[in-house]
């Protein structure tokens, strides 16, 4: 799987007038794939290219905006502030993907297409839309696959393709995106976690740079069970706090000789952190500390001394 969604092309452009409903509508999906698992975004062209109004370039477009807030989301959406933007669909590298498009023709509407309808077919993932139609209001779209093999025959289907156009519509895909979360997971391993740390945590969990030495240290039951927690919080499925956990009690907190084990480095400077998960196995431990949004990670193993 991958940890992309694709852009429709088709829902452009919109129409007059209903611009800022739809901007919103489609960054709050964008917001709630990136809970998913789903970082990115995929383009066959660079946003900027699009025509957002029948005849009127994204740059005419933004050039045009008077409202403010409006505008800043726009220039955050391009900058990748909402959720990376990427493009093309296929890149060269992708050979086995260039090569299933070579010999595929996708339609839609009996309209030839290679864009984002056709490439979530190949890379298996969630077309995303602009609500801008009553087509795109739906969460599968249906396009003709024909398929021509090595002795020119031509096998022609219909395929299914994920999508949505509003929040709403994911609820449709809850396998897929168990199935990704599931991946993501089994993907991270106490060898690689901390040089990807920023790909598997990147909206919520911020680990100290304690917990470097810590993970290649853990039972990889421990550490297993450690990042199933940690990924349900990234993903907003929990929070940190609806896990069994507890402060550390006045007679730590009060003991200078104790806190120190306690002290942990968040931005360069060292804070202490006595909250801690106890939902592990082994009796294990999770230090936390919530923080602007983020959730810092100080500790990850045994209960730290209390005498």
């Amino acid at each position: 799987m991958v940890n992309f969604s694709i852009f429709n092309e088709l829902s452009l452009p919109l129409e007059q007038y209903t611009e800022q409903k739809k901007f919103g509508v489609f960054f709050e999906l964008l917001k709630q794939l990136k809970d998913k698992g789903l970082n990115q975004i995929r383009m066959s062209s660079e946003f900027e290219d699009y025509d957002i109004l029948k005849n009127v370039s994204f740059r005419e477009f933004f050039g045009r905006q008077q409202e403010i807030d409006f505008k800043n989301r726009l220039r955050d959406f391009i900058g990748n502030q909402v959720i990376k933007i990427d493009s093309p669909i296929i890149k060269d590298n992708d050979t086995d993907e260039l090569d299933v498009l070579n010999k595929t023709e996708y339609l839609y509407n009996n309209d030839s297409t290679n864009g984002g309808l056709a490439c979530c077919d190949i890379w298996h993932t969630i077309a995303v839309s602009f609500d801008s139609d009553p087509q795109w209001n739906a969460d599968n779209i249906s396009i003709k696959k024909e398929v021509i093999d090595e002795n020119t025959t031509i096998t022609e289907n219909t395929v299914q393709i994920k999508h949505a156009s509003k929040a709403s519509h994911l609820l449709s895909h809850q396998n897929f995106f168990s199935a990704l979360e599931k991946e993501i997971q089994q993907n991270i391993t106490r060898g690689n976690l901390w040089d990807k740390k920023v790909d598997f945590f990147p909206q919520i969990i911020v680990f100290c740079p304690e917990i470097e030495k810590q993970i290649k240290k853990i039972d990889k039951t421990v550490f297993d069970c450690a990042i199933s927690i940690l990924r349900d919080v990234e993903s907003k499925q929990k929070k940190i706090t609806d896990f069994n956990h507890s402060p550390e009690s006045q007679s730590v907190t009060q003991n200078p000789s104790l806190k120190i084990y306690r002290m942990f480095t968040i931005d360069g400077k060292k804070e202490f952190i006595g909250n801690h998960v106890k939902s592990l196995p082994n009796h294990y431990r999770i230090y936390f500390l919530e923080k602007k949004g983020k959730i810092y990670i100080g500790h990850i193993g045994k209960h730290l001394p209390l005498s």
